[in-house]
């Protein structure tokens, strides 16, 4: 990703992620502060088609939904897989399964044990088809904006 995608990631995320929408910013500020975690995948067409946003963290600070990081969450414990979205477009051609192989070297180059991600609306299947697994009961806390459904995952590295 470079920091001009950053506009055309949100234009992704706003058909992706109808009902858990983020503001550029967000985009913005992880980029800002792990851009090394940030990826974009290009369409045939030449316009960006899906994103991987990632950075490491801490579990029990996951991000809040809407809200631009001010900073990573140190010391380090976890490796967030804070969004991964594509387009309908590319679905179903591994690009998923390649993302989870960034995030999980990334982790590892980290020295960091474990991936965290935050499931919502109806991906608990497919993150499940991915390797990971609920955290304790996944619950999260109401604050977060992520909604009712929404569980964290985790993935040992």
């Amino acid at each position: 990703m470079r920091e001009e995608d950053i506009g055309s990631v949100a234009e992704v995320a706003e058909v992706v992620h109808l009902d858990y929408p983020e503001n550029p910013g967000v985009f913005a500020a992880c980029f800002r502060h792990y851009p090394k975690g940030c990826h974009v995948l290009e369409g045939g067409d030449g316009k960006i088609a899906g994103y991987l946003v990632s950075h490491p963290g801490r579990q029990d600070r996951p991000p809040i939904i809407d809200v631009p990081l001010t900073g990573l969450a140190e010391p380090f414990d976890c490796y967030f897989l804070h969004d991964l979205a594509l387009s309908s477009a590319t679905r179903g051609r591994g690009f998923a399964a390649e993302a989870v192989r960034i995030v999980l070297d990334e982790a590892k180059r980290l020295r960091l044990g474990r991936v965290v991600l935050i499931a919502v609306g109806d991906a608990h299947e497919f993150w499940s088809k991915q390797g990971f697994q609920s955290l304790g009961d996944g619950l999260l806390d109401p604050a977060k904006g992520y909604g009712p459904e929404a569980r964290m995952l985790v993935r040992a590295v």
